[in-house]
């Protein structure tokens, strides 16, 4: 299994990923991300592979994965042999980064027990069934959730597990995720130039040499990694940046557009559908008529 890095999407109005999926199969690579990982299988089966564990899965089971482990949750064969039965699985997946109330949030004395839990989930987590029965309610809402009430339904939960004796670490003592000291860092120097130069016109010869390779061979390193071409992962973070504009509303479209770092308005637009599926002019009026209905 090749191991790749997955880019979380979380859409510019949340500051954590919480959704619930249900699919014929679960389809993922070997993969790792900066974020922690809540997974809560409702239906489902198969094999797990976490750092240096693998074993089997079942629903009713939920696991909380540290940042940057490697892993991947894999459906039994029978899953993938012409299996169109939408509803085979059902999982809930919650995403979020250690600090994603800020590094103040780190340092409060009240959160240390939470602290130590996302220290414990570098190694994998599977709490029992007797915690999962715990939390069961607070994921369920967590998903159809919005506004501050996330925030503090990811809170309950994390609050609640951390106080909670009753899970087995998947990993053995001492695992060292040695992917975190060398591809993860080169990984983390493409991102971080990306981040804050999409802005920007990016030469792909500039990003290449950030990771000591030519261009030809740097795209394919890419690819490889993150499953998406150098100019479309670039594109995702110059849309996501556009998003987060036109919710706040204060800038005009075509001013947006040179803000995210696209040359003209037309390939701003065609960029922007190609990812939302609609315009900017529909993000943005959906998005009000959204606030104005939440508002009543």
């Amino acid at each position: 299994m090749k191991l790749t890095y997955k880019k979380t999407n979380v859409k510019p109005e949340n500051s954590f990923l919480a959704r619930q999926d249900t699919m014929p199969c679960i389809e993922q690579d070997w993969h790792f991300h900066p974020e922690l990982e809540l997974i809560y299988f409702l239906k489902s089966t198969g094999t797990r592979y976490v750092g240096n564990s693998i074993g089997n899965f079942e629903e009713g089971e939920l696991y909380l994965i540290g940042s940057n482990v490697p892993h991947l949750f894999r459906n039994h064969r029978e899953y993938y042999n012409d299996n169109d039965e939408e509803g085979a699985v059902d999982l809930i997946v919650v995403k979020f980064k250690s600090d994603f109330l800020g590094e103040a949030f780190k340092e409060l004395p009240e959160t240390k027990r939470i602290q130590i839990l996302f220290e414990n989930a570098n190694r994998g987590l599977q709490f029992s069934k007797a915690a999962t029965y715990l939390v069961h309610t607070q994921m369920m809402g967590l998903v159809r959730a919005e506004g501050l009430s996330r925030i503090v339904g990811l809170l309950k939960i994390l609050d609640i597990l951390s106080v909670s004796e009753n899970y087995e670490f998947l990993c053995s003592n001492g695992f060292d995720n040695s992917y975190k000291k060398t591809e993860k860092e080169r990984m983390a120097r493409i991102i971080s130039y990306l981040n804050e130069n999409f802005e920007n016109k990016i030469e792909l010869e500039s990003v290449a040499s950030i990771a000591h390779m030519a261009p030809n061979a740097f795209c394919r390193y890419f690819k490889k990694r993150t499953q998406k071409s150098f100019v479309q992962y670039l594109n995702e973070i110059r849309i996501g940046h556009a998003c987060k504009l036109l919710i706040e509303g204060k800038l005009q479209i075509t001013t947006i557009c040179y803000h995210s770092g696209f040359n003209t308005l037309t390939n701003f637009n065609r960029q922007f559908k190609a990812l939302m599926k609609m315009t900017p002019t529909e993000y943005m009026e959906q998005y009000k008529a959204k606030i104005q209905l939440e508002a009543v």
